[in-house]
């Protein structure tokens, strides 16, 4: 396109404009500054990154679930079955759990644990929860179970069709809702949904066969059991996540150091990380996971990878996750030199927000 501006269109200088035809939110807007490479990660999907490096490839890596969940989409008013139906059920009870983490969270303060809250002379992102996600989803599922799913599709698909490049307010959805299923609010008490604090009792504690295995196969690692390659064959990073969270955070640091493979002998969250490379995984949050155990245990052979992924990590809650570990798993001396130094090296390359969390923990801490 033509540029008037002599600045901007010097010799030498490329100017390229785009346009969209739908109004965005400006957090979805970024820039992407650099030698920018691209990887492509499905039939429809391509992810970018810094070309140089192994930058890249881990991040197509970390991304390699997009196109995976457009089919998901696609299919999404459709059924699901196998696979689909278990991981589906996965998350909702990781979901569950996460929310009931954080009811405890909010205990002394429930106003954030409300779907509609007020939060005026708050900031925002002091009060960032997954309860907005996770109670928000049980309150679409207890609509859902009450009109019932054939239904509840039809009016996800009128939703859609209806607010469509919109931004809608809690009165919009529930005066929405009760246009097309007149009375409902007399089926479900959407005041105490919406406005109550903590769990409603009509909220749905889920089922998931898969989760259950997953903790089951854990607390039998605590008897001396690993599990066999065949029961972790279709494990993903989620799986690992969630296996590697419900393991006793308090194992004595000789049963962490890295040994050879061969080394049968030694207890068996050494011979998983040395079996399984969990440490090594391009999932951060499986690395993470793994690396809070070591922590939590006080076992300083993994330091150097704690560092390595503080200073390469950009999302908020893993430096924020992995610092709190630090901060109870660490001798005083050693804790606040591994903490301080860690973030004043890598403090630049945080998200904003994942820097205020860090120097909120260690304000609170150190």
């Amino acid at each position: 396109m033509a540029c008037d501006d002599a600045i901007w269109c010097r010799v030498g200088r490329v100017v390229e404009e785009f346009v969209t035809e739908q109004s965005i939110p400006l957090y979805l807007f970024a820039f992407a500054v650099g030698e920018i490479g691209s990887l492509k990660v499905g039939p429809r999907t391509r992810v970018y990154a810094e070309a140089a490096g192994e930058v890249l490839e881990a991040a197509a890596s970390e991304f390699e679930g997009p196109d995976k969940m457009i089919r998901v989409g696609e299919r999404l008013f459709g059924a699901t079955s196998g696979r689909g139906e278990d991981i589906a059920a996965l998350n909702i009870g990781i979901g569950w759990r996460g929310l009931v983490e954080e009811m405890e969270r909010f205990k002394d303060n429930m106003e954030f644990t409300k779907l509609k809250t007020n939060q005026e002379g708050v900031d925002p992102d002091d009060v960032y929860s997954q309860v907005s996600y996770e109670k928000g989803f049980q309150f679409l599922w207890r609509i859902e179970q009450q009109i019932g799913r054939p239904a509840f599709d039809e009016f996800l698909k009128k939703s859609i069709a209806n607010f469509k490049f919109q931004s809608i307010d809690t009165n919009m959805f529930l005066n929405f809702l009760k246009e097309n299923f007149p009375g409902i609010e007399n089926e479900i008490d959407l005041k105490l949904w919406t406005e109550g604090t903590g769990i409603p009792s009509d909220a749905m504690e889920p089922v998931s066969n898969i989760y259950a295995k997953i903790v089951l196969l854990a607390n039998e690692l605590k008897l001396g059991r690993m599990p066999r390659e065949d029961e972790v064959a279709d494990w993903r990073g989620q799986e690992w996540e969630l296996y590697l969270e419900n393991l006793p955070k308090s194992v004595e640091a000789s049963q962490l150091t890295c040994l050879p493979l061969h080394t049968w002998s030694v207890t068996q969250l050494s011979v998983l990380d040395a079996h399984y490379r969990l440490a090594e995984s391009k999932d951060y949050e499986v690395q993470v996971a793994l690396l809070q155990l070591a922590i939590s245990s006080r076992c300083r052979d993994h330091h150097s990878e704690v560092e390595k992924t503080l200073n390469g990590s950009w999302e908020d809650e893993v430096p924020s996750s992995t610092l709190h570990c630090t901060r109870t798993g660490q001798r005083k001396g050693r804790r606040e030199d591994l903490r301080q130094t860690v973030f004043s090296e890598a403090r630049d390359c945080y998200h904003p927000i994942a820097q205020g969390i860090v120097e909120s923990i260690l304000s609170k801490h150190l």
